[in-house]
């Protein structure tokens, strides 16, 4: 009756185990990857466009929230960023300072802006 009794606590203690495993492999954190559109909360994926200069914005952001295509008007822009077409990842805020003509988007400050 012992013995019985032992080969199912092996039995279950198996079982448990395997669980474990599993629910740890479930949980592993994988590398984020920008090629899937998956950024961190509050960064954004966009790219730099002078498609609009002739409506007085010079360089807008375009970018996607999920739903919609939006477009930032970058204050005080890094001229190593005022490239068009380079894609960029970065997280703003917006601002109240208004940028001349351009009223294509909304002014805003980026902030850890990193090329793509």
């Amino acid at each position: 009756m012992i013995k019985g009794n032992s080969r199912s606590s092996a039995f279950i203690f198996g079982i448990g185990a395997l669980f474990l495993f599993v629910l740890a492999a479930c949980n592993t954190n994988k590398p984020v990857s920008v090629s899937e559109a998956v950024l961190l909360e509050g960064r954004y994926l966009g790219y730099i466009t002078t498609e609009f200069a002739a409506d007085g914005c010079p360089f807008i952001l375009t970018y996607t929230d999920g739903s919609e295509e939006k477009y930032l008007i970058p204050v005080q822009l890094e001229e190593q960023y005022q490239r068009n077409g380079l894609q960029l990842e970065f997280g703003f805020h917006y601002s109240r300072i208004m940028q001349g003509d351009c009223q294509k988007g909304q002014p805003a400050v980026l902030e850890a802006v990193e090329v793509r």
